[in-house]
């Protein structure tokens, strides 16, 4: 195996820093100050949990574009029509709620950031408009090099402010017992397993950029490159998951101070979580940083989404038009039609749109894990460039386990 130089490791780093920028949104922002805030240092080992058992599932997009030079849905639809047309018709769906998701909290630092105040339906659109502009004007290169400087300086203030916390936290052994596995404990497992540290459908995200720059480069990725590229992004991802957990715990849990129920003011008691531990005097700059955090997001989930829904278009109906941009920019325009369409007909609650996105893209997860573990491990892969015995056998582990949560969720779902 070879051995990355320093200089070689840091040029690798691509789609890996892009799929951190997707991870560090809904997951993080949302669900992890939410387990923080409601159950404190409960919900560690369920958020180490989640990020040990996506592990592979994510990392294996990567690995098999870098490998192939193939983007994961060409796979699923080499795999047969039955298996493309349900991975088809699930990710045209869960996606545009994943857009609107993101579209939401975003839209809700927007305001906050800016100092105005309007309907969740109007800051969605807004918030969508503005992500459309930005990436019809831009590029690729152009969406990795903004996104490195955003995730590493927003990295940075997290850090800064959960080591200024850490001595505010209770570690014995009854602050991390885990709470009373009852219904409404279950559900909110669930939505936070969902999202944590991401969706699994970007691993097909993954694979994707990992073919898009190979075009700009003019070279597939090694497989040590693809590694460790992705290995960064994700224990960037997970670290920060971990930080925002006890950010929470630290500030809000046994507060008696309550998550506001709509996106504002969500983001406005986040911020508030930062300016109690740094001053008010920073309420300003942190809150500019945490826009820019979730633009980042709100960038790389809808330019990945819409790279995904021409793949699918690309393998349904082949030809050459799917390559050219007016059809990037047609999907992109009806994806943030769709998004903001579904924050006007469903949105009921702040909290309960997230949880329900993050369940339908928990109920995806299995499936796609198991997909994507048949694909880096088919005959397709030289054995040389599949992953080793280790991450197979924690791959079908994480597989098992995410269907058995599926299997304890209905339960609880249906009967709880």
């Amino acid at each position: 195996m070879n051995k990355l130089h320093f200089k070689q490791a840091i040029a690798s780093l691509g789609p890996g820093l892009l799929y951190a920028a997707v991870a560090v949104g809904v997951s993080h922002l949302v669900q992890a100050t939410r387990a923080g805030a409601d159950y404190g240092l409960a919900m560690a080992l369920i958020v180490i949990f989640a990020c040990l058992v996506k592990y592979p599932g994510l990392r294996f997009g990567g690995e098999y574009a870098a490998a192939t030079g193939k983007n994961l849905v060409v796979n699923y639809r080499e795999r047969g029509l039955v298996i493309f047309s349900l991975f088809s018709v699930s990710q045209l769906f869960s996606m545009v709620f994943i857009i609107a998701a993101v579209a939401l909290f975003s839209s809700g630092l927007l305001q906050v950031a800016l100092g105005f105040q309007t309907g969740p339906v109007m800051s969605v659109f807004l918030m969508l408009t503005l992500v459309a502009i930005l990436l019809m004007s831009g590029h690729y290169k152009a969406l990795e090099r903004v996104t490195k400087t955003i995730v590493i300086g927003f990295t940075v203030l997290t850090t800064l402010c959960m080591l200024l916390v850490v001595d505010r936290l209770d570690w014995s052994w009854s602050a991390l017992a885990f709470p009373a596995f009852d219904a409404p404990t279950v559900l909110f497992i669930v939505a936070l397993v969902g999202f944590m540290p991401s969706p699994t459908d970007a691993s097909i995200l993954q694979s994707l950029w990992t073919v898009a720059r190979a075009e700009t480069d003019g070279r597939l990725a090694t497989k040590e490159e693809s590694r460790f590229d992705f290995n960064v992004g994700y224990l960037t991802s997970c670290v920060l998951a971990v930080f925002f957990l006890f950010l929470g715990t630290a500030v809000l849990f046994g507060s008696g101070v309550e998550m506001p129920p709509d996106n504002a003011g969500f983001a406005r008691r986040l911020l508030e979580v930062y300016t109690s531990i740094i001053g008010d005097w920073s309420y300003s700059i942190i809150a500019v940083t945490a826009l820019c955090v979730m633009l980042s997001t709100a960038l790389t989930v809808t330019d990945g989404m819409t790279r995904m829904a021409l793949a699918i278009g690309a393998e349904s109906l082949p030809g050459a038009y799917w390559q050219t941009n007016r059809p990037y920019n047609i999907v992109l325009i009806i994806l943030c039609l769709s998004a903001t369409t579904v924050i006007w007909l469903l949105l009921q609650s702040f909290s309960a749109f997230m949880d329900m996105t993050s369940v339908i893209v928990f109920i995806i997860g299995p499936f796609l894990a198991l997909l994507n573990h048949q694909a880096i491990y088919s005959d397709e892969i030289p054995e040389e460039k599949q992953p080793g015995q280790l991450i197979r056998i924690w791959s079908l582990v994480s597989i098992i386990s995410l269907f058995l949560l599926m299997a304890i969720y209905l339960y609880y779902r249906l009967f709880g």
